[in-house]
């Protein structure tokens, strides 16, 4: 009898043995399941905070590719205008591109006489063809840089001291003729004189000297900042 029952309590034991071992099994197991489960919550949470970011990121790409194929229309339908523009005015009149946008320009033979900034008359109504063109856009601002070749100014020395201030000087007249004689309000007209700092020819030409002696015409939206080609 005692042999059974020490048997019974040897089984008992073990049992006891064994299911405690299983519930310290099953806690940890709960505990570990919770681990996981906070740690599968927060990588969701860092998920989707990824996927809102993404989406951001998304939108403003989107809002960028949007704005810069719209900005490229806008150059598109602006050149074609100021090319049928230079080819109203004839005389070597051209479109150009430039970081800024297309830029009209009419060499020096049709505004003035060599070394000298006072607009001719055939100059004046290649001119009142351009203020038509900004009458017709009100809000717009217009930019003109006087440009010349590199050339030692000699025979109107008296009048100007570098190509820089020539430039400045022929800017200034188609300045003066769009405001007084056209009627443009002044505060829609920047102006600037490069002298010979931005050639778009070789000055070792003849050809080349042409080219560089120029006055240009840059139409630019009322929110848009002028600055450097």
């Amino acid at each position: 009898m005692n042999k059974i029952v020490k048997r019974f309590g040897l089984v008992f034991l073990a049992l006891s043995v064994l299911l405690v071992q299983g519930c310290a099994e099953m806690s940890e197991l709960r505990i570990a399941n919770r681990r996981q489960a906070i740690t599968i919550r927060d990588q969701m949470s860092e998920l989707d905070k990824l996927n809102t970011e993404i989406s951001s990121a998304d939108k403003i790409n989107r809002a960028y590719e949007d704005r810069a194929q719209s900005d490229e229309e806008v150059k598109r339908r602006l050149r074609a205008d100021l090319e049928s523009l230079a080819k109203s005015i004839g005389g070597g009149a051209a479109v150009r591109d430039t970081i800024e946008g297309p830029v009209i320009q009419l060499p020096e033979t049709i505004l003035f006489s060599s070394g000298l900034a006072k607009v001719k008359s055939e100059g004046e109504a290649a001119l009142k063809k351009i203020a038509a063109h900004i009458k017709k856009k009100p809000a717009t601002l217009v930019r003109i840089d006087g440009h010349t070749d590199n050339a030692p100014i000699v025979k109107s020395k008296y009048l100007w001291d570098s190509n820089h201030h020539l430039s400045a000087g022929r800017a200034l007249s188609v300045f003066q003729y769009l405001v007084n004689k056209e009627k443009i309000d002044e505060k829609r007209i920047h102006i600037a004189g490069y002298g010979p700092n931005r050639p778009i020819a070789s000055n070792i030409t003849k050809a080349g000297k042409g080219k560089n002696r120029r006055v240009e015409f840059l139409i630019l939206p009322p929110t848009t900042e002028t600055g450097n080609k």
